[in-house]
């Protein structure tokens, strides 16, 4: 069965890989890192190869997240009057200390749900794509590697995964917690100006 998927992938080639990568971008339910690790596998590139495709990846993955925002984006302006208030709040929350969660929470899984807060915040178009493609590059780069290191073979993945999951989720919270507080010290900088 196994064989089968990676049979019909490989006739797809890069076509079906940057399909792939759209449908994640889009919020659509895809298991995208399960694709682009069979990919990562099946293609056999060279490093900077790798890099070349991984950014055509990260480009399409942006470009497809556009879909969530503007539906954010348009949802904003259905929301009734007396919770707008609250909304906001939470908006200028966002735009203050979380703007560089669209980067951050890209190789996560709550990334496509960013789109919609980032929609529903008004965060400007240009940032939004700029933080978007920062965020996913590395993933996009770091999914294809893997899947050519473990040679596309999803099982050893999990196994991986399982064994090093603390070090992954503990990089992640430090990540999150070094940029809030960058973001926290910057603004009460710029205050204090």
């Amino acid at each position: 069965m196994i064989e089968r998927i990676f049979g019909f992938l490989g006739e797809l080639g890069l076509f079906g890989l940057f399909t792939a990568i759209f449908l994640e971008g889009a919020s659509v339910p895809f298991p995208g890192i399960v694709v682009v690790l069979a990919y990562g596998g099946l293609l056999n590139m060279s490093f900077a190869g790798m890099a070349g495709i991984a950014a055509i990846m990260a480009v399409i993955y942006s470009l497809a997240s556009l879909i969530p925002y503007f539906i954010g984006n348009k949802l904003e302006h259905l929301i009734r009057p007396n919770i707008r208030k609250g909304l906001d709040k939470a908006s200028r929350i966002f735009n203050r200390y979380g703007i560089w969660s669209i980067a951050l929470s890209r190789p996560f899984g709550i990334g496509n749900y960013i789109s919609y807060m980032a929609g529903i915040s008004g965060v400007g178009l240009l940032k939004y794509l700029l933080l978007t493609f920062a965020g996913i590059l590395p993933w996009c780069f770091a999914i294809l590697y893997l899947g050519d290191y473990l040679n596309g073979n999803y099982d050893r993945f999990l196994e991986l995964f399982d064994e090093y999951k603390m070090e992954f989720y503990g990089t992640g919270l430090l990540l999150a917690i070094l940029f809030t507080v960058y973001s926290i010290w910057k603004r009460r900088k710029n205050e204090h100006r």
